[in-house]
């Protein structure tokens, strides 16, 4: 801001000093001539006509040598008379433009900058959040499987105990019907010899004494197996 300052400031000086220049030349060309015009009145047509060629020929007013401190005089009262304007009115308003317009810069550039915090903040809050729902979810997962796993565990080894409870069962009443059955046989066996005893031999054996002989002999079947 105080740079943009400046080059105001030097830009209005510049035009300040160009149009103190053009002034006072144009009051010097002024004085010049009324005091050629005074000092060649009444001298007759021949003084006329030198007078005016002096005029033709004598180049640019601004720079006649005799003219310069009327010059100098005029630029430095124009010059601080436009100075005092300028320095008064035109320039605390452009400095105030100026100053205004930096604290405007200055106010978005922080609010921009407030901005930026919030929103790392709202996307570090954001990141978070999302690890901890991930954490979350994966340690619920964790805890589902071994949840399931136990159970699936559980009903395994009772499906297990419980098959081999009545695979268990299964064979002891398996093995007693096949006693029943053998002890049913044996005792048909020992019928049907007691009746072929009688018949072929005409004795009378003891049932029991027939079953006792129809076990020995189911007996030595089996080891002879």
């Amino acid at each position: 801001m105080k740079k943009s300052l400046d080059i105001f400031k030097a830009f209005y000086a510049g035009l300040f000093c160009w149009s103190m220049f053009s002034i006072g030349t144009v009051f010097a060309s002024d004085l010049a001539v009324d005091s050629t015009a005074d000092m060649t009145h009444g001298a007759g047509a021949s003084v006329d006509l030198n007078t005016h060629h002096d005029e033709g020929g004598g180049g640019l007013p601004q720079l006649d040598a005799s003219t310069f401190p009327s010059q100098v005089f005029w630029l430095a009262v124009s010059f601080a008379i436009l100075y005092m304007i300028f320095s008064k009115k035109s320039l605390p308003e452009i400095s105030g433009v100026i100053e205004n317009r930096h604290q405007h810069i200055q106010a978005d550039l922080e609010s921009a900058e407030k901005l930026k915090e919030e929103a790392s903040a709202a996307q570090h809050a954001y990141e978070t959040s999302l690890a901890e729902a991930r954490n979350n979810s994966a340690k619920i997962l964790h805890d589902m499987y071994d949840h399931m796993a136990s159970r699936a565990e559980k009903k395994t080894n009772a499906f297990r105990d419980k098959t081999e409870k009545n695979i268990l069962d299964l064979e002891t009443r398996l093995h007693q019907a096949k006693e029943i059955a053998m002890e049913d046989m044996n005792t048909i066996a020992a019928e049907v010899a007691r009746e072929a005893a009688r018949k072929i031999v005409g004795i009378h054996p003891d049932l029991e004494q027939a079953k006792t002989v129809v076990r020995a002999l189911n007996d030595s079947t089996a080891k002879a197996a």
